[in-house]
């Protein structure tokens, strides 16, 4: 840290001046990924299925009756 302190008031007021907004574009860029993100996340959990009651009765259903199902023998 010292060293880009060092470096940075060697440049003139100018060349400081494109460093400041240089770090504030990246710190935007930054941010507006973190928002992009949430955004996309946000977007994905809503297109999860949801399963209703009478749903998963009918898994557990069909559940059974594969597990009483018995293969034939060779």
């Amino acid at each position: 840290m010292t060293e880009i302190l060092l470096k940075y008031n060697l440049l003139d007021s100018y060349n400081r001046k494109e460093v400041l907004d240089f770090i504030d574009f990246l710190l935007n860029k930054k941010t507006e990924k973190i928002k992009k993100d949430k955004t996309s996340y946000k977007s994905k959990i809503l297109k999860v299925s949801v399963w209703s009651e009478s749903d998963i009765d009918l898994i557990i259903q069909n559940q059974q009756k594969l597990n009483q199902w018995k293969a034939q023998g060779w």
